[in-house]
């Protein structure tokens, strides 16, 4: 049996010192991406433009590891 090892991540949006939102996403090392994310103050956060932006930033960053991850993938033989 392989496995298939993986990266995760969980970040959460500050905005005015109250948690918005939080994004956690995991990487495998086949480039796979699961990404799950929360908005625990929909109003402040949909009133957010930084909200926004960092949570763009943050989805560019799981993109990002999937591709990383993927282009170092090896795929074993059978």
């Amino acid at each position: 049996m392989k496995k298939n090892k993986q990266t995760q991540e969980t970040t959460d949006i500050i905005i005015g010192g109250s948690i918005v939102a939080n994004l956690s996403f995991t990487t495998y090392e086949t480039g796979a991406l699961e990404a799950q994310l929360t908005i625990n103050a929909p109003q402040d956060f949909h009133n957010s433009e930084e909200a926004k932006n960092e949570l763009n930033e943050l989805i560019s960053e799981a993109f990002e590891a999937s591709k990383n991850k993927l282009a170092t993938y090896e795929v074993p033989e059978k």
